[in-house]
């Protein structure tokens, strides 16, 4: 009835067929090994990103918080305040600082993305709730950006660049 060394080698063949993804078959076109795409984010894309998941921050809000953090940090290059002692995105000093490096031991360290966003966010949800509300009302990224400005970074007077 059935020629079975022919039977076989053609199950064999419908067997292989639906055990290989479909994409594998080329069908007389070239083959080219499949290219995996890998998306960039910067890290002032990721912390507006977050910001915005994070605290329901508007836009304008989250990149004026991102803008101050950039400003401090040489555009998030320069962790370590040049002739200061301040450290991080945001530049924590004092007690401060001390709390971040204490914080960024358990997160990959004090360079991390992982350690300063963390720490921000700990920050913020924590101690900062009143500041975020206005942030939330606020259209005005100049605006948004004198409050986080005045009340979360806190700037000397000399360094604030306020006029």
């Amino acid at each position: 009835m059935f020629n079975t060394p022919r039977f076989m080698m053609a199950a064999f063949a419908a067997l292989s067929l639906c055990a290989t993804p479909a994409a594998a078959f080329s069908f007389g076109k070239k083959s080219t090994p499949a290219q995996e795409v890998i998306e960039i984010i910067t890290v002032p894309e990721q912390l507006i990103t977050d910001l915005q998941v994070d605290f329901d921050l508007p836009e304008n809000a989250a990149a004026a918080i991102v803008g101050n953090l950039a400003h401090e940090s040489g555009n998030f290059r320069m962790l370590h305040e040049i002739q200061g002692t301040c450290y991080g995105y945001s530049q924590w000093c004092g007690s401060r600082k001390t709390a971040f490096r204490a914080f960024s031991k358990s997160r990959g360290g004090q360079q991390t993305y992982e350690a300063n966003y963390g720490f921000l966010k700990h920050e913020l949800a924590t101690q900062y709730q009143p500041m975020l509300t206005r942030l939330r009302r606020t259209n005005s990224v100049d605006v948004a950006a004198r409050i986080f400005m005045k009340e979360f970074l806190r700037p000397r007077a000399s360094t604030a660049n306020l006029t």
